[in-house]
């Protein structure tokens, strides 16, 4: 993973430390919940290392270092503005579903709400999303089943929280809904891909999307659908 999934794992680690409180009755400082962050940055850093593309070797440090303060400005944004939204129950909950598929679904809430009719989750991004990115999200299709199938409830109110990585970090609240129809789709989608898995075919990605490249793909070195050509590493410099 790059840098923006450490970032990511960092904020999600310090609203766990504030949700976890609140499952207590404690409340925990924002200080606290920033350290947390940072602590669960740095960790996921050391533990799981860091993507960078050939060209971003030269300031990886750099990079990495602007990761602390990155994810410590995204941790006070997260305590200020969404915290005081969420009335946890469970943090970090893991979720399965038999949905009639050959294997069980899963997932991780971040957390399960006191009003069960609410599904949300929190993402970091480099700015705010355009319209109709939360309506055409998978998440949002299945974590509410998820969460019917622990608390018998299928929640209606789905939120993303988005914090933005932007000179003066923002969080904004975006409002999708779902339908039966998403779901049966969803599942239809998850057999197709089943069938793929199954007779070995792993499509490529279209060559001229933006994922597709060293920057944004950590498998582009090893990737058997690129030109030899294409991989070669720039000389080290002395």
């Amino acid at each position: 993973p790059g840098i923006a999934a450490r970032i990511g794992t960092g904020v999600h680690k310090g609203a766990e430390v504030s949700n976890l409180a609140k499952i207590a009755g404690q409340a925990e400082p924002e200080s606290v919940v920033i350290d947390a962050a940072v602590e669960g940055y740095k960790k996921s850093c050391l533990k799981g290392g860091v993507y960078f593309a050939p060209e971003e070797k030269p300031s990886a440090r750099k990079q990495l270092a602007k990761g602390v303060d990155t994810t410590a400005g995204l941790a006070k944004v997260y305590c200020q503005k969404v915290d005081p939204l969420i009335k946890p129950v469970a943090s970090e909950k893991v979720l399965l579903l038999d949905a009639g598929l050959p294997i069980l679904l899963k997932g991780v809430v971040d957390w399960l709400d006191a009003d069960p009719n609410k599904w949300g989750d929190i993402k970091t991004a480099a700015k705010a999303w355009p319209a109709g990115k939360a309506d055409s999200e998978i998440q949002a299709t299945l974590y509410p089943r998820l969460i019917q199938a622990k608390t018998g409830v299928l929640p209606t109110i789905l939120e993303y929280h988005v914090l933005t990585k932007t000179k003066e970090p923002q969080a904004y609240t975006y409002k999708t809904e779902r339908t039966e129809e998403d779901w049966q789709i969803l599942l239809k989608q998850a057999r197709t891909m089943l069938k793929q898995i199954e007779a070995g075919l792993f499509a490529p990605a279209d060559p001229g999307h933006w994922v597709c490249g060293p920057k944004w793909c950590g498998y582009f070195f090893t990737c058997p659908h690129i030109p030899a050509r294409r991989k070669v590493l720039p000389k080290r410099s002395q």
